[in-house]
């Protein structure tokens, strides 16, 4: 029996955010890609306090949860020991560890997930200890894992300048469309729905959406110097939606430049926005704004062009991978440029030909073809401990 255990506390969390949502949609179809394989899913928090999913992946017959908790978990124990210890105990056959790191010590047998080295080429991006910390941590994943997964070459490349990593140790797992986002767009999203967020947010009728988080590769104060530089003729009339500017001390820091910047009044700087929100945040936003410093991925660009919203990108990272000719691009260090990017995205027939070319790109990404990916990246390594058992049997019996 085949037994592949999981990292999946970011899956069962009140708040799931990237991670946890991607596990979820590629975990819906891989179990039963291998029925006669058994897929255990480790998790922390009482799965009563995890945001509820339709259709988890835990309803699939071969895929069982186990919780195990450890209050306080200092040191990260939960990773370094508790998980380790409970693969050893249900005799896992590989485990995965998706999140940029790595236990300490594991009895079995490990792929590890590495989405970006952000912290190691954003300055900035963590304090100099959080940094040296960040890059042990990886350094020690890819060091020890049987194959490392990455979401696209832009981080391959990364993995290969930063650590020597050869890239035959790796594998492209690329995301798709959040699978909720695009099952809204197909549905249509109700009025009731769209109003009641505009009404939430306080939005104008036309807004430009951005990402933005608290981190300083999202470019959060890049963007609102950007917004300062568009002329204000072209800005009347439309708002600049930045969403998970958090903590509320961050959103004040940022409302404060947007006010001595004399935009305030058009911007509207959101934290943690609802899961159940997005869509029409996404769908009836004027565009997408991502300028960001450096990407593994870039997701949103993505649930951007599956809701047919054009899309101004930075030429950082991953993301002329991932948007390819479907968006148009600034340079992320250069306010002018964003703004720019900014007002010929606004253009009318320019946004009709990104949307246009956006479906098409889209096209590209699915979650079968992600399952696919990622279960062959689990098949190679079952395949190599069970040849090398084979071969250290029939040495032993040899000699």
């Amino acid at each position: 029996m085949v037994r592949i255990g999981l990292d999946a506390r970011s899956m069962v969390m009140p708040r799931p955010r990237g991670t946890g949502r991607n596990l979820v949609d590629v975990y819906r179809l891989l179990p039963a890609l291998r029925p006669e394989w058994e897929f255990i899913l480790y998790h922390q928090r009482p799965l009563e306090q995890a945001a509820q999913p339709e259709n988890p992946p835990w309803h699939h017959s071969n895929v069982r949860l186990r919780q195990i908790d450890l209050p306080g978990d200092r040191f990260d124990a939960w990773l370094h020991v508790r998980m380790p210890v409970a693969a050893g105990q249900d005799r896992i056959t590989l485990c995965h560890f998706p999140a940029n790191n790595a236990p300490l010590w594991c009895p079995t047998p490990f792929v590890v997930t590495i989405h970006d080295l952000a912290p190691l080429e954003v300055t900035g991006e963590l304090s100099p200890e959080e940094t040296a910390a960040f890059r042990r941590g990886v350094r020690r994943a890819v060091r020890r894992a049987q194959h490392i997964v990455v979401p696209s070459a832009a981080t391959r490349t990364a993995l290969e300048r930063e650590f020597g990593v050869s890239p035959e140790r790796t594998t492209i797992v690329p995301w798709a469309p959040d699978s909720g986002m695009t099952a809204a767009v197909q549905a249509g999203i109700p009025e009731r729905d769209r109003r009641r967020v505009r009404e939430r947010y306080r939005l104008a009728e036309r807004w430009l959406l951005s990402f933005s988080g608290s981190s300083p590769r999202k470019n959060a104060t890049g963007l609102l110097h950007a917004w300062a530089c568009v002329p204000p003729d072209t800005r009347a009339g439309r708002q600049l939606v930045l969403t998970g500017c958090e903590p509320e001390s961050y959103r004040q820091q940022l409302a404060a430049l947007a006010a001595e910047l004399r935009v305030g009044e058009e911007c509207r700087l959101l934290g943690f926005v609802p899961y159940e929100d997005l869509p029409t945040l996404v769908c009836d936003a004027v565009g997408l704004l991502i300028p960001s410093r450096c990407e593994g991925f870039g997701l949103p660009v993505l649930d951007a062009m599956a809701c047919g919203v054009p899309v101004l990108a930075s030429r950082a990272g991953s993301l002329p991978e991932i948007a390819g000719a479907a968006a148009l691009y600034c340079d992320p260090h250069a306010p002018e440029s964003i703004a720019a990017g900014i007002q010929q995205l606004l253009n009318r027939d320019v946004a009709a030909r990104l949307v246009q070319k956006g479906y098409e790109q889209v096209r590209r990404f699915n979650w079968a073809r992600t399952a696919e990916a990622l279960l062959g990246v689990y098949e190679q390594c079952v395949d190599a401990l069970q040849a090398g058992r084979r071969r250290c049997a029939t040495e032993g019996v040899l000699q």
